[in-house]
């Protein structure tokens, strides 16, 4: 019997999948907190600080392209064991680093693990659900799962840092060496090949991914030490050049890497725009409340975790709901009153800022927030899967979670750049980079309404479905 056929096989492998993805999401905030005690203990200049989070990105946000075909080509199961037990691995050995290059080598490999784990994850959940309803509530369970790790990152950071700063890396690995030992028994086996294997699109992935890389690189880089720095600008200018030459390789390539038809596809590239841009504005915002919190309160790293753990509820017990809604009635609605909400709460924000008290913004912040999260992360990806085929359901999920990290990198380098830049005009920094997401929000809300729409009555199945 194979597992999609077996009820309480499927809810052992979802668990499995939404625990993967968990820990892939968690680990992009779950540090941030614990930055403090890591400068105190390994010495690490502010400059260089920033890259214990970065490197982390750099590896997630780089790979996913490459890690998408890989498990569409070599089998989705295969690439999700190996890049777990990797994951694994580099969690335990970042609780021994002793120096900021060895710490922001084990956060690059884990990023880079978790771009083969990610795609792979999502691309068994399609093949283990079938069409329809019992997929729309797997996939809202799955994103659910990968937002609240991403909005209680900092709350489970937090939390660990009472402890010791590195259990904020090591906290992971039991959890994922659980999964590996479960994996095999409860996820399918990857189907025997009728015909030959796919070609693997060497020129592409060489030429995509240190095109990434090299972007993210230079998004990054431009937080922490300008737009005008070589390094911003050199890495920026190299990753246009790769990113062209790999356009012109795919479209003249037998079997592309990334077949450039995908990105005609209306759905697809509308849910990536708004994912890249909402959890842009959500990082940024994130960024720039924290150091508040923190530096302006005076709150403890605990403490400022803790300021997100009520958004991280609204999305652990809403976002499989409102991905049921986004599968019978449509994205594109759930996906504008989402980010209308998070525009709400961030011009609430730099409204109340200094006229009520601390805990009221936050309170207040948080409701509309979560639930604008809740709203929009399931329907970004219930929209940027509908069409897509099984078996590119890897590469669709690779460039999804692309987009979601490299948008979070530009908008928080813009966010940056309004925060530094603030004081020089007279302006209060912090109302001005979160005055800046406000508005950035407020765009994408209209963009997101401007989407695509299907009418309901011709969706009967998840593929047809928005």
């Amino acid at each position: 019997m194979t597992l999609s056929k077996s009820r309480s096989g499927a809810g052992l492998a979802l668990l499995l999948l939404c625990t993967a993805n968990f820990l892939d999401a968690m680990d992009v905030s779950t540090i941030g907190v614990a930055l403090p005690a890591i400068q105190a203990e390994l010495g690490m200049e502010a400059t260089s600080l920033q890259w214990a989070v970065s490197a982390y990105v750099l590896g997630y946000g780089g790979f996913l392209l490459l890690g998408g075909r890989v498990a569409d080509v070599f089998g989705h199961r295969r690439v999700f064991l190996w890049s777990l037990a990797i994951f694994a691995a580099a969690s335990i050995a970042g609780g021994f680093v002793d120096s900021g290059p060895t710490l922001i080598a084990a956060r690059l490999i884990k990023g880079i693990a978790a771009a083969f784990t990610a795609p792979a994850a999502l691309a068994l959940l399609l093949s283990v659900f079938g069409e329809g309803t019992a997929r729309a509530k797997a996939l809202g369970v799955f994103a659910s799962t990968g937002a609240t790790g991403f909005v209680l990152g900092m709350v489970l950071g937090g939390a660990a840092t009472i402890f010791s700063w590195r259990a904020t890396l090591v906290m992971g690995a039991p959890v994922a060496i659980l999964t590996l030992l479960l994996a095999p028994l409860a996820l399918p086996a990857d189907p025997k090949r009728t015909g030959p294997r796919p070609s693997f699109d060497w020129a592409g992935a060489l030429t995509i991914t240190p095109g990434l890389l090299l972007f993210v690189f230079g998004i990054t880089n431009a937080a922490a030490a300008g737009w005008r720095a070589f390094p911003t600008w050199g890495s920026l200018a190299a990753s246009l050049v790769l990113i062209l030459l790999f356009l012109v390789v795919e479209a003249r390539h037998a079997d592309p890497m990334v077949p450039l038809g995908m990105f005609r596809r209306a759905k697809l590239r509308h849910a990536n725009a708004i994912a890249a841009l909402f959890q842009g504005a959500y990082v940024g915002f994130q960024f720039l409340a924290t150091l508040y919190y923190q530096n302006v309160i005076g709150w403890s790293a605990f403490t400022t975790g803790f300021c997100f753990a009520l958004g991280g509820v609204f999305v652990m017990f809403l976002a499989p709901r409102f991905a049921t809604l986004a599968q019978n009635r449509g994205a594109t609605g759930l996906m504008a009153a989402g980010v209308g909400l998070q525009a709400f709460s961030y011009i609430f924000w730099v409204t109340a800022l200094g006229h009520v008290d601390p805990i009221l913004l936050v309170l207040f912040s948080q409701i509309p927030l979560g639930l604008g999260y809740a709203m929009t992360y399931p329907s970004v990806q219930v929209a940027a899967l509908s069409d897509v085929e099984d078996d590119k359901s890897g590469l669709a999920s690779g460039l999804l979670f692309a987009s979601f990290q490299i948008g979070g990198g530009i908008v928080l380098a813009a966010a940056s750049a309004v925060f530094g830049a603030a004081p020089h005009f007279g302006w209060d920094p912090y109302v001005a980079g979160i005055a800046f997401v406000a508005l950035l929000a407020v765009a994408i809300t209209l963009l997101a309404a401007a989407g695509p729409r299907t009418s309901a009555a011709r969706r009967p199945s998840y593929q047809a479905a928005e």
